[in-house]
């Protein structure tokens, strides 16, 4: 199913379908290969463990990674990074374009220290395999990641398609 709505009517947040179906796939597969953009203009690719949080406005993406000079000076460059799953048991996929900004306040490190520690495996592990003991730790930082497009689909013609894209300027 795509989600298309009226032309004169965008829906400002993804309804519950597209969420839905876009953390079902994100969340049984874990890992995603997240790109960003660098000084250049070049895809730059990674393998990151995003988790995603539902919230009033739709959904946000935490990851946890080292705050090595290259992902601040890709996002400086290009504050944008593309997140994708691929399920090959299934033919699925799951995609979100992203808006993606390093933030390092306490509370946020808490809360997803907090979310990460608290699920359930896959999704879930003890952070402290990061090689800290505490989330204020500077050895690490938080990647925050908010859609603007979420897409989920399959190759097989009985998997459901949703598609999201945030209106312009919203």
């Amino acid at each position: 199913m795509v989600v298309k709505p009226a032309p004169d009517v965008v829906p400002d947040r993804p309804d519950a379908a597209v969420l839905d179906a876009f953390v079902a796939v994100a969340h049984r597969v874990v890992w995603a290969t997240v790109a960003t953009v660098d000084r250049r203009g070049r895809p730059r690719s990674r393998v990151m463990h995003p988790y995603w949080q539902r919230t009033p406005d739709g959904l946000v993406g935490w990851v946890f990674t080292r705050p090595t000079p290259i992902k601040p000076a890709h996002l400086a460059a290009s504050p944008y990074a593309s997140c994708a799953y691929w399920d090959p048991a299934g033919y699925e996929s799951a995609v979100a374009e992203c808006a993606a900004a390093l933030v390092g306040d306490a509370a946020t490190r808490r809360l997803v220290w907090d979310l990460f520690a608290g699920a359930d495996e896959p999704l879930g592990y003890d952070p402290r395999i990061l090689g800290v003991d505490d989330p204020r730790d500077e050895r690490i930082t938080v990647l925050r990641l908010d859609p603007w497009r979420l897409g989920t689909g399959g190759a097989l013609p009985s998997t459901p398609r949703h598609v999201w894209v945030r209106p312009a300027g919203g």
